[in-house]
């Protein structure tokens, strides 16, 4: 029987051979897990905290934020997502919920903003694609971030370059 980590994410092992396009549809119809409903053991496989590329889909399922974890694990980088302290590092999911983008100049999302998000953040949904961190698939997970952002089309990622990814792409062979 499969562990009950496996069946909630995406593994490696599942999408190393087949392609981008491939991916784009396995992450669609994957299960997604509800924010609000994550315990720290789920981000935990077999002993150790995850590395890999996050969907965040919104209450109609539409994917709308797509995020990677490498030298931080995703139990760090997905809780710094929901920080509410107005000048949090990480918190630029929420910020962006508030319709405050992370910038340097312009304008900065409140406490009193994020507060108003939170609650509506925690419904949102996740996918996790697992990739190993180690030499072979540090620059794949940065890589398939931007891949999977462009073709979703998500909607609070910035946009940079305008190349078209390549989805007959095997997973594999992105380096």
């Amino acid at each position: 029987m499969k562990n009950k980590i496996e069946k909630k994410f995406i593994s490696f092992n599942e999408i190393e051979n087949i392609s981008v396009k491939e991916l784009i549809k396995k992450i669609l119809k994957n299960h997604k897990l509800i924010i609000g409903e994550l315990k720290l053991v789920d981000l935990i496989f077999e002993n150790q905290s995850m590395t890999g590329i996050y969907v965040i889909f919104d209450e109609k399922d539409n994917p709308v934020y797509v995020g990677k974890t490498g030298s931080r694990a995703i139990l760090e980088r997905f809780a710094a997502h929901f920080d509410l302290r107005p000048g949090a590092f990480m918190n630029s999911f929420l910020c962006a919920l508030a319709g405050k983008r992370k910038q340097r100049i312009g304008p900065h999302a409140t406490e009193e903003d994020l507060q108003n998000v939170y609650q509506n953040a925690l419904t949102h949904k996740l996918v996790f694609i697992q990739i190993p961190n180690n030499d072979e698939h540090k620059s794949k997970i940065s890589k398939l971030e931007g891949i999977i952002s462009k073709i979703l089309e998500t909607k609070y990622n910035s946009r940079r370059g305008k190349a078209i990814p390549n989805t007959s792409q095997i997973i594999r062979d992105i380096s």
